[in-house]
Order: structure tokens, then sequence, then C-alpha cells
């Protein structure tokens, strides 16, 4: 066992082995095996009690507001590669099935348990012949804002590409899979915001709109379709989305136990709001702003969170920004963005003792609260991502491995947020398609009883990561060559040696 601890006047070289990246292809490809840290707290926080709403009746939760269905279009296989050639960087799979979609309005309940109504796109291969039954793949959206002109649904109309989510769920559609793709809640209310990364919402809507998939195909609009959904749900996101898809997965045994849900899937995802803002401080006024509206305003003062040129118009622009206005709005760097109270308490592991109402209501919307354990899943992450960093990412694995989920990783190198989508797509059908046909995952979580290789550091700005080099492809390296900080840089590494 080796022990190491150094303060900031020092040079500390750490290595250690964080991922093995896989090439993106457009074929598919035998996924290589990143092997994960063990993950040791210095303090182990005690998980808090899981928040798992009663189970709506099935009268309202996912019914569908019939008279306000709406077809959109039907594409033919040709056009439906015309449209993915611009989406995917190379050649993909060719489609297979031409594809109808359907506007929906679904009923689910908001944090009042009270009914309301939000959008869906439905897209299903169009059969001919006989019925025939295709597995479901319920899909979050990502970060497009909080207004309601920001809607995800609306991209399209208002020529927008926050996602480009009408090409992304045909891709699926047009492989055999009945799709759907909902607003989150508050999109479609005028008298209200979106409230953003709140976990138990998000939740709602991605398990009531699998309900509403079943519900529609319960009663088609047109005796056209042929197609139905089979007793087989997948739920995915991107980014935000994949906070909700497993925020769904964690709640889902309690609020929808009827669903046969085989898999969670997470593009480039998002799932610890508080390591949002630490590796893209540009998210922060959507989040603050949400959690002050939706929590209280006791819950954060805005004044103690930002610069003073960011507080003036700060509800003007968080009201009217959507994502892409607001990434070339909002500045990406701690100091141009943050309080220097705020940003040594983010950045110093000390929001629990200075801002503890906020950092109660991250902590309940951190999607590995809760882990369920039963039901698979795969991540795909991209290792150029600089809005959700593979240190965020690695965590989040690691927490899913130790509470005994099964976690295939899957990182792609020089791949960034926005292209995990494309360069994962053939990865992510080939592990549905395992999953249908029976076979049980891979696992990519190593189980260490012992922990006997142990890498832990300290919390810091201070840090830098080298990815690819050094021992088992990993470098972490501090130095300073100023006066000594008002804190230590310690890290502790206790290899197994041969």
């Amino acid at each position: 066992m080796n022990f190491v601890r150094s303060h900031h006047r020092l040079a500390l070289l750490v290595m250690l082995n964080m991922i093995i990246l896989l090439r993106c292809v457009p074929a598919p490809v035998e996924p290589t095996k990143p092997v994960l840290p063990t993950l040791v707290l210095r303090t182990p926080m005690p998980v808090p009690p899981a928040l798992t709403p009663a189970p709506l009746p099935a009268v309202t939760a996912g019914r569908v507001v019939q008279e306000m269905t709406e077809k959109r279009e039907t594409l033919s296989i040709e056009q439906i590669d015309n449209l993915l050639s611009s989406f995917f960087p190379t050649d993909t799979r060719p489609s297979q099935y031409p594809v109808d979609t359907y506007r929906i309005w679904f009923q689910t309940r908001n944090e009042d348990d009270v009914v309301v109504q939000i959008q869906a796109d439905v897209r299903f291969p169009r059969v001919e012949a006989d019925v025939e039954e295709f597995p479901v793949f319920v899909y979050g959206p990502g970060t497009t804002g909080v207004a309601t002109k920001c809607a995800p649904l609306d991209e399209q109309a208002r020529g927008c590409n926050w996602g480009d989510y009408r090409s992304h769920l045909l891709s699926y559609a047009t492989q055999g899979y009945i799709t759907i793709i909902a607003n989150w809640q508050g999109f479609d209310d005028p008298d209200r915001t979106h409230p953003y990364f709140v976990a138990e919402l998000e939740g709602r809507v991605m398990l009531d709109a699998a309900r509403a998939v079943y519900h529609f195909f319960e009663h088609p609009p047109s005796d056209d379709i042929l197609a139905r959904p089979a007793p087989a749900i997948f739920l995915g996101g991107y980014s935000q989305g994949g906070h909700g898809a497993f925020s769904a997965d964690a709640m889902a045994a309690d609020y929808a136990p009827e669903l046969d849900i085989k898999g969670i899937i997470g593009h480039a995802t998002a799932p610890d709001v508080e390591r949002l803002m630490y590796d893209s401080p540009r998210y922060t006024p959507y989040i603050v702003y949400a959690y002050r509206d939706f929590y209280g305003d006791q819950v954060i003062n805005i004044q103690d969170v930002l610069l003073s040129n960011l507080v003036s118009t700060f509800e003007q622009d968080v009201t009217s920004l959507c994502i892409d206005d607001a990434l070339n709005h909002y500045a990406n760097t701690p100091e141009q963005m943050f309080t220097p109270e705020f940003r040594n308490a983010l950045y110093h592991n000390q929001l629990a003792d200075q801002f503890p109402a906020f950092k109660e209501k991250l902590d309940a919307n951190y999607s590995g609260r809760v882990v369920n354990g039963s039901v698979p899943a795969i991540i795909l992450h991209g290792d150029a991502d600089s809005i959700v960093q593979l240190h965020t990412i690695n965590k989040f694995v690691s927490q899913m491995c130790q509470a005994g989920k099964s976690v295939t990783y899957n990182v792609y190198p020089g791949v960034d947020h926005f292209q995990t989508r494309q360069c994962s797509f053939v990865d992510t059908l080939q592990w549905m398609e395992d999953i249908l046909g029976g076979n049980t995952p891979v696992s990519d979580c190593v189980i260490v009883d012992n922990a006997d290789e142990v890498f832990m550091r300290s919390e810091s700005e201070y840090w830098y990561e080298a990815p690819g080099y050094g021992y088992r492809g990993s470098t972490h390296w501090t130095w300073t060559v100023s006066e000594e900080q008002e804190e230590d840089c310690w890290a502790e590494w206790r290899p197994v040696l041969p």
C-alpha cells in the first residue's frame, strides 16, 4: 500500500485509470469496457428517504385526450433516409419502416396532484398488412429553456435546433420502435414556467407518457394504424432527459408498477444538478430561477449566487432566452458568473454549510439518490463533453454499480455533448435488441469487496486531469507557484502492487 499526501505548494501527480474509450463508428461494434475507479467518500452522505408518490388512478394517469389528437405526418423510407443523412455524421443502419407521427395530449399530475395536460409526439412504424407489435421507447428531451416558447416540441415550428428530436426519434421509429417524446410540465401552461430539473415531475411525465402510448393504441384514431405496443418499455433521455429517465426508473415500482420497463438509456446524461453548475456555470440561472419558483424564494437568494451585472435582468433573461440564446448570453466560467462566496462554496464542497436550503433541494433532485437495481441501464457519453464532464458521470456510474444496478458504460473519444446520441445510435439499438432477445446485458460494474485499490482526492478547483496519459490512462495533477491558498489539495492512492 502506498500513501501520498501533498499540500498546495507541492506538485502532485497521481495516475489511475478512468475510462477505456470507444470509437464512434456507424456499424455495431463490440463495446470496450471502461474500468471504473472504486468510489470512496471521505464523509459518506446519508441517502435521503425516497419520495414515492401514491399510484395515480388509471382513469387519469396517461389518459389521452382523444379529441385533441392530430396526425402530423407520414414519411416514406426514402424521406426518412434523406432527413437522417443530415442528422448522422456518417452512414448508419438503413431505415426499415415508413413512419406515422401523431401529436397527442395526455394527462399527468403536477406537484399538487392536480391533473394537467401536456403534449407529446408519438411516432410508430407504418405497417400495411397485419397487426404487428413493437417495443416502446419513451424519450426525455434535453434542456431547451424554461419559458413556454422554449417547449421542446416547438423547435421545428420555431426554426430552431435544440436537439432535432424529430430526426432523432424518427431514427428509432423506422427501426421498429414506437417512440414518444413529451414536453416537460410547465411548457404547455401559459401561466407558469417549466420546473427545471425537478425529478418527481420529470418521472411522472416519463411514466405517464408510457401509459399514454398504450391508451393511444387502445383507441387508434385511424383504421389504418396496425402497429401495436408490445409489453416492453425502454426509458431514455438526452442530458436533462437522461435525468428524467433515471428519475422515472427510481419511482416506477410505486408510481407505475404495471409498466414492464426493460432498460434505461442515458445519452450525455446530466444526473447531478449541483455538478451541472460545477461543470457548466451558464446553466445556473435556469436552475436557480426554477428552484425559487417551484420551492419558494427562501431556497436561495439570487444576489448570493450571481454577479451583480447578471442580477438586474435575471428574471427577464431567464424567462425569455431559450437554450440556444442562453448559451451565447452567459459566460461559462465561474469567475464571470458566480459571487466569490457562492463560487467558494460550490467548488469547495461547502454548499451544505453556506446554502443549506439550496443544497437540500439539489440533493433531493439527484437522480442517483434512489437506485432501482432491478432494471439494467446503459450510459453513453463523450470524453469531450464539457457540459457534463466525465468525472461527474464516473461518480454516477460508480454509485449505481455499488447500489447493485447493472450498467453498461460506453465512452466515445472526441465526442462532445451534442454528438453523443448520433455516435452511440448503433450501440443503443444493439443493447435494446439484446435485451429484447432475452439476453442479459453485459455489466461494466466491477465489484471490489475490500476496496483493494482506492483513489481519493479533495474537492478543489485546483485539480486538473489529463485523460489518456499515465498509469491506466489517467493523470490528476495540481501545482502552485503563488502564495498558499486557504485550502489543502490532498489525495490518497492505495494501489494494488504486484
